[in-house]
């Protein structure tokens, strides 16, 4: 199995990418690269530049939004299949509002977010409905940073 078919099976296994059309998974692999992190290595900080969206294939990543200018000490467990980084889907170079860390040795799918939103452009229904569920997964970490 090639790298492109590899990332095109796990595209098609993760939450928010289910049930969108193969040619836009395609498209999608097409700008996807693989990267390897090691226990305790950081994926990104708070206030980092926000190119790019994430999409565990393996491991676990500590997902923590900030709470003014700190990152909280609590925080959502990212596994495989679960997408983060979304503040790369937002226009104008976003910074970033959460900080991710390595609990274990980690896979992840790194996806360029403004080449994603270009593909979407073109999909308008995929787009929409990837943004749909990303709504909900935006909701779901504000709820959890506002119940702790």
């Amino acid at each position: 199995m090639n790298e492109n078919t590899a990332v095109l099976e796990v595209l098609k296994q993760a939450n928010q990418f289910a049930g969108l059309s193969d040619s836009t998974l395609g498209a999608i692999a097409g700008i996807t690269k693989r990267r390897n992190y090691e226990e305790g290595d950081s994926v990104y900080s708070l206030g980092d530049d926000a190119r790019d969206i994430f999409v565990v294939v393996s491991g676990r990543i500590r997902f923590s939004l900030g709470a003014g200018n700190r990152a909280g000490a609590s925080g959502s467990i990212m596994t495989a299949g679960q997408m983060f980084g979304w503040a790369a889907l937002i226009d104008d170079h976003p910074r970033r509002v959460a900080t991710a860390l390595c609990l274990e040795n980690s896979s992840l799918l790194v996806v360029d977010g403004g080449k994603l939103l270009e593909i979407f452009d073109l999909d308008s229904g995929a787009g929409y409905l990837f943004m749909r569920r990303l709504a909900g997964i935006i909701a779901n970490n504000f709820m959890d940073v506002l119940s702790s």
